[in-house]
């Protein structure tokens, strides 16, 4: 996660700019919150604060030192990374760490939530999957430009800790937003994938030259097309990228249709999922995150069918952004 922590980095210092106007950052309202129904931003968030739920995933010390009103943490990778694992004997998920964690936030299934964190959207794209796939019912939305726009507005803080809640959340897991392994490797052989397979990682990592984590091999699955998430991100508005620029990128430049099945996948799932709240957004109908991406596949063997490439200047690369 380096290189993800570094590239978001660079957007907090453009976070805090102003409009035209001088009294509102410039990513008070965003295009995507306009256009897309999993998408608001502060001046919807100020309007609505009292209609929904909010799950703030910026760590532990920050949510303490400052939250939105009515705010819940909401912890990153210690419960969103490890309720589902690829294990020997197939996908195995174990939800209820986090239907507790939603239930001391006074969240049921069918509650319209609203998650944010601090400047970018990964965390945060990643806790409104998870939602999905616990079968969450009412409407996750990201908070397009995060807590920082929100403060800087001017917008309400609180600094006293949350009371528990007494609601019971039941998860329904939907697992078709969920790419296996097996699915991958149903849909890939040595001559390439018969859906779109996007690596978001960097593309050092896709060719196997910035070599991360203890396993067997390093690459990428063969063929994918490599997009690095952080191209879906506008630095330096701090929130996601117009529609019309995430259509370029994905429609026009990846070369992928909405009627498409895809499956997004990076190191552990984690800015993959940046990818798949894209692609939702941008309506598609069947996309997925592969939950165990390269940690996992890159355990495999290609003598069980577990297809990969590797090589500098290996593949495809989408760079329109980059």
């Amino acid at each position: 996660m380096a290189s993800a922590g570094a590239a978001l980095a660079a957007t907090a210092g453009c976070l805090g700019s102003t409009d035209g106007d001088g009294d509102r950052p410039a990513a008070y309202t965003t295009p995507a919150a306009a256009e897309f129904d999993g998408v608001v931003d502060s001046q919807w968030l100020e309007s609505n604060l009292d209609d929904v739920h909010l799950l703030d995933a910026r760590d532990e010390e920050a949510f303490s030192e400052s939250r939105i009103p009515g705010a819940y943490h909401f912890p990153d990778s210690e419960m969103l990374d490890s309720y589902a694992e690829e294990t020997p004997d197939g996908f195995e998920v174990s939800p209820e760490a986090i239907a507790w964690t939603l239930s001391e936030a006074g969240i049921e299934r069918g509650d319209d939530v609203v998650v944010y964190g601090a400047e970018s959207n990964l965390w945060e794209t990643y806790a409104i999957y998870t939602l999905n796939a616990l079968g969450h019912e009412g409407q996750v939305s990201l908070l397009d430009g995060g807590f920082t726009v929100w403060d800087a507005a001017g917008g309400e803080t609180v600094s006293d800790a949350p009371e528990a809640q007494e609601a019971t959340y039941e998860p329904d897991l939907d697992t078709s937003v969920v790419a296996t392994r097996e699915f991958v490797a149903g849909n890939v052989d040595e001559d390439g994938a018969a859906i779109p397979i996007l690596d978001m990682r960097s593309p050092e990592e896709y060719w196997g030259v910035d070599e991360r984590g203890d396993l067997d091999r390093f690459g990428h699955v063969t063929g994918a097309t490599n997009l690095n998430f952080v191209q879906s991100i506008d630095g330096e508005a701090g929130r996601l990228r117009s529609p019309e620029e995430l259509e370029t990128l994905w429609i026009d430049d990846a070369g992928i249709s909405p009627d498409e099945t895809a499956v997004a996948y990076c190191q552990t799932a984690i800015r993959a999922s940046v990818g798949w709240f894209v692609l939702d957004q941008l309506g598609w109908e069947d996309v997925r995150n592969y939950e165990g991406s390269w940690a996992d596949w890159g355990t495999l063997s290609e003598a069980d069918g577990y297809y990969y490439t590797t090589g500098e200047e290996t593949g495809t690369v989408v760079d329109t952004f980059a």
